[in-house]
């Protein structure tokens, strides 16, 4: 099968639509390089799928909206994209424009097998001798297709470039930091017309429609989760969506939780309003405040990850809410989840230029969920709140 419309590298130059100049990618691609270099290795083998695309974006800058791609980074030689992300079988119908890559190659089969048989004929090309190849993205390759490459390369050697990716990612540039002050200060003008939309009388779809409205209005890319603004206990359950039959009372906490994209680089941030809140609701929104400030007052490059949750956690008890208490934290960029983890791994030490989400987080069925979600930069000489909207609200 062939496209109907011609997409080589001099077809596609006209339309490029592409996140930063090239000299960005330019820059990532020479430091997965160093990178293979420094541990003795040809290339990289990256694959993911279009729901959670953000190595392929970083590396390559296709926007990937369905299906998979891979990007295949050689030591000494320009980098290759293969992709079935397709639509229609025309490449140009499906974003291809948004790489900067001037070597894509498509699978028109759309299976895992022809992907994996085309990203090899490029390694046979490069001459990648089989113990020089390391693979990210090992958890998104299909059983039996990642079985096919065990079969080839060690099982360590399909763990080996998440590492790489890892490395790569967790220190934000100077550009990339640029996109995300906007994305955030955007989200943070969405949230304030959504907390205004939380009116008593509104429904969560008021209040979603207002946040969707306001993001795309300010030039969010596209949302990404979207906006799950909940009312009253039902806010307990925390990611739920919208409910045009859930309509905000007096006394309800609405906890309102918000995402977009620009750029493919991902927000998150929750506020809470309540018109006519109970003496118990007020304290624990002033628990949560405290928690977050406390959090921000902690944070600089030295301290770890888990004295960054332990400190929320600490203020949280302090105001005897420990047994309600579900706060987290989250790094994000092309996802929105990323390096730094703060759970369920070993603590890591904060640096200049990571980016998080702040999360002190308190929540019951007998009340709802009260939650502060900034987005937080680390800086040289601390932290930044990248997310200025005001904190809780009541009428």
């Amino acid at each position: 099968m062939n496209a109907k419309v011609p997409y080589a590298w001099t077809d596609r130059q006209p339309w490029l639509e592409l996140d930063f100049a090239p000299e960005e990618f330019q820059s990532r691609i020479a430091a997965a390089q160093a990178q293979l270099r420094a541990a003795g290795k040809e290339a990289l083998l990256v694959w993911e799928d279009a729901d959670r695309g953000g190595n392929v974006r970083y590396l390559s800058g296709f926007n990937m909206v369905w299906g998979t791609s891979v990007v295949l980074v050689h030591r000494d030689r320009e980098p290759v994209l293969v992709t079935n992300a397709i639509a229609h079988g025309e490449p140009m119908h499906s974003n291809i424009q948004s790489s900067w890559m001037t070597d894509v190659r498509v699978s028109f089969a759309g299976t895992a097998d022809d992907l994996l048989a085309m990203s090899l004929d490029v390694l046979g090309q490069w001459r990648v001798a089989p113990d020089a190849l390391v693979v990210a993205g090992l958890a998104q390759i299909p059983y039996f297709t990642a079985r096919a490459m065990a079969a080839r390369w060690s099982h360590a050697a399909l763990v080996a470039g998440d590492a790489i990716l890892d490395r790569l990612r967790r220190i934000k540039s100077p550009a990339e930091i640029a996109i995300i002050r906007r994305v955030a200060d955007l989200t943070a003008r969405a949230m304030e017309q959504a907390m205004d939309a939380a009116a008593v009388g509104a429904s969560e779809s008021d209040v979603a429609a207002a946040a969707h409205r306001a993001c795309m209005a300010a030039g969010a890319e596209r949302m990404s989760f979207g906006c799950f603004p909940v009312a009253g206990p039902r806010g307990a359950l925390k990611n739920v969506f919208p409910s045009p039959q859930n309509i905000i009372r007096p006394d309800d906490l609405v906890v309102i939780d918000l995402g977009c994209k620009l750029f493919g680089y991902q927000s998150d941030m929750s506020r809470n309003v309540v018109a006519e809140p109970s003496p118990q609701v007020a304290r624990i929104l002033a628990a949560t405040e405290a928690a977050n400030n406390a959090a921000f007052a902690h944070v600089k490059p030295g301290v770890t990850t888990h004295s960054v949750i332990e400190t929320m956690n600490a203020v949280i008890a302090e105001h005897g809410f420990a047994a309600w208490d579900f706060t987290l934290c989250h790094g994000f960029g092309l996802d929105l989840t990323e390096t730094p983890v703060f759970r369920n791994r070993p603590p890591l030490t904060l640096e200049a230029g990571m980016c998080f989400y702040v999360e002190p987080i308190i929540a019951d069925e007998s009340f709802g969920c009260a939650c502060i979600e900034d987005m937080l930069l680390v800086t040289a000489e601390g932290c930044e709140k990248l997310s200025p909207t005001r904190g809780p609200a009541w009428r």
